[in-house]
Formats: C-alpha cells, sequence, structure tokens
C-alpha cells in the first residue's frame, strides 16, 4: 500500500519501523471491558478491507451489553459515506427503536 497510494508513500519507513515492533502495550483492557456498564452500540461490516470481520466480533463478544450491527451495507467507510444513516441506526439500536438483527 505504501509503495502505490501517492498520498501514503512518505509514510512508508514509519510504518516499515511500526511493523517490526514487538513491544506493544494490551490494545484493550479486557477486565474493563466485561465490566462495561456503558450502552453500546457498533456497526460491524462484514467486507470491511482494514478491520478482520472475526477478530471485530471477538473483540466485541467481551464487551458486555455491546449491541452489534452486522451489515454488508457498508464498507470500511460508512460514516463517510452516509454518517447520518449509521448513526440513525445504531442510535435507534440503542433506544429501542430498530432491530438487533
Amino acid at each position: 500500500m505504501f509503495d502505490e497510494i501517492h498520498a501514503l508513500k512518505p509514510f512508508k519507513d514509519v510504518a516499515n519501523i511500526l511493523s517490526e515492533k514487538k513491544d506493544w502495550p494490551r490494545l484493550y483492557d479486557i477486565q474493563s471491558l466485561n465490566n462495561n456498564k456503558v450502552p453500546v452500540a457498533a456497526a460491524v461490516y462484514y467486507e470491511d478491507m482494514y478491520v478482520n470481520f472475526k477478530l471485530s466480533k471477538e473483540t466485541a463478544s467481551q464487551i458486555v451489553g455491546i449491541r452489534l450491527w452486522i451489515t454488508n451495507e457498508f464498507m470500511h467507510s460508512g460514516l463517510r459515506d452516509d454518517g447520518s444513516k449509521v448513526l440513525d441506526h445504531l442510535l435507534g439500536m440503542l433506544n429501542g427503536k430498530k432491530p438487533l438483527f
């Protein structure tokens, strides 16, 4: 990607350095996710070219009370493509106006 996309070319060296880093801290605090008290809704896109579907589902399964909207209606750029529709759907899931599936 850093060779093919002009806007990313200046970041190629940094991306390579970061990709070789081995001592990253944990990305999520699983205990905090397991003890969640805040209502959460999230969109998970089947064909997201940047986020692995299986990993998204695994991560979401750790968040108590999460409501997932699993869709192929949008790709990774759902908010950019039709942000009002995406947010309306997610907020509707939280307030009972949209189905959970």
